[in-house]
């Protein structure tokens, strides 16, 4: 007779499998999913404190389902993978999907780690059953705004903004532009601008934007809208620093073209931007390994979302329910792949972490580009405290007032 502890544990991951954010953030997610369930698996295989074997000796099996579609396809999908037995549900990088299945994850008293979107406001009401191991657009945008404020030194300097018109555009751009107008009160924004997801319809701000003589365009766009970015803005306002929140996503792509001076981000301590501990040097040449291309910010994502929960399994046993491990899990810290990730916020289900900020160079003599003058920006100086808002605490002066 099968015992509850002799069962695997049914781990549905969803992430983009087909259209435009396939190839750019979706495959990237799927592989290190596959890399890092195997390596569970397997025991012995990861460094500690996770070489232990499985989820509290549990093996783990492994369904991967497609992001792609509306968000009343997704919250149907999410329905079928609770019929079809899942466990435990990881991923999602679209901030407006995540909001739009998290009421049906709490509704079906399914275990939902959100390893991607990074909308602030998927917090503005209390969950039980859905975490988000990643950090927010309130961490990213405070980050960047540290950093050209630290930085650029430019008195009176002119901004603008070009990012993707739903949750993680709008926010992205709206605390990012409080923050700099806290940190850097002379500087002045000539326009924030947003256009269709995956449209890459970038020229007519670009054309705006360099009409007015912007010195910095902030942008916080991502997959085929990020390498449009690039393309048109390197061309159309060749004198402006470009600051890509979501940058180092698409570094491997943009290395030919991606301009000097170009600020970049990576959603936290991911990829160039990473921490040189062991269990990172681990995750880089297994992934490099197995997939011979470097991992990225949404692999980073769905290893730590893992991870996350193995640290929480094994805490509560093999036997333990989901609730139990939720339980757990609430309030938990542990060692990401990158850095440590803090579950404080939003009733221990939010992560904190650090923000992370470099500026492109190329190696002289080659093609390759390095990140340099490299800020790291420590969790209470780009989170608010529990329990308020985000862009309240930006506009309370970072808890001054």
């Amino acid at each position: 007779m099968q015992t509850v502890t002799n069962k695997p544990v049914n781990v549905a991951v969803v992430t983009y499998l087909s259209g435009r954010a396939a190839a750019p953030f979706g495959f990237p997610a799927r592989n290190a999913a596959e890399l890092m369930v195997e390596a569970i698996n397997t025991g012995d295989e990861l460094p500690e404190p996770y070489a232990s074997r499985g989820f509290a000796g549990r093996k783990l099996s492994l369904r991967v389902y497609d992001e792609s579609g509306s968000e009343n396809d997704q919250v149907e999908q999410l329905r079928r993978i609770h019929a079809d037995g899942a466990d435990i549900v990881v991923g999602y990088a679209g901030s407006a999907i995540a909001m739009a299945i998290a009421p049906i994850a709490e509704e079906l008293r399914l275990l939902t780690v959100i390893s991607g979107g990074g909308a602030s406001q998927l917090f503005a009401r209390r969950w039980d059953w859905v975490f988000r191991t990643q950090t927010t657009t309130t961490t990213d945008a405070v980050g960047a705004a540290r950093y050209v404020a630290a930085q650029l030194g430019i008195c009176g300097l002119s901004f603008g903004g070009i990012n993707q018109q739903y949750l993680w555009g709008t926010d992205s751009w709206r605390e990012f532009r409080a923050a700099l107008q806290v940190l850097q009160p002379d500087a002045q924004e000539v326009g924030g601008h947003f256009a269709p997801l995956y449209s890459g319809a970038v020229e007519t701000p670009a054309k705006f934007l360099k009409e007015n003589g912007v010195q910095l365009v902030h942008s916080g766009n991502w997959g085929y809208d990020l390498f449009r970015l690039v393309e048109v803005t390197r061309k159309a306002i060749p004198d402006a620093r470009l600051l890509l929140v979501s940058g180092e996503s698409g570094l491997h792509r943009l290395a030919g073209t991606i301009p000097d001076g170009t600020i970049v981000g990576g959603r936290g301590s991911h990829g160039l931007l990473a921490h040189d501990t062991e269990l990172n040097r681990w995750f880089n040449a297994s992934y490099r390994d197995r997939y011979e291309i470097a991992p990225i910010y949404p692999s980073y994502g769905i290893a730590n979302a893992l991870l996350g929960l193995k640290t929480a399994w094994d805490q509560a046993g093999a036997a333990s329910a989901t609730i139990d491990v939720a339980s757990v899990l609430a309030g938990s810290t542990f060692e990401g792949v990158g850095s440590r990730i803090s579950m404080t916020r939003a009733n221990g289900r939010q992560a904190v972490a650090e923000a992370v900020y470099g500026t492109v160079r190329r190696r002289t003599g080659s093609g390759e580009i390095e990140l340099i003058e490299i800020m790291r920006f420590p969790p209470n100086a780009v989170n608010p405290p529990d329990g308020m808002a985000g862009l309240e605490w930006i506009e309370r002066r970072f808890g001054s007032l």
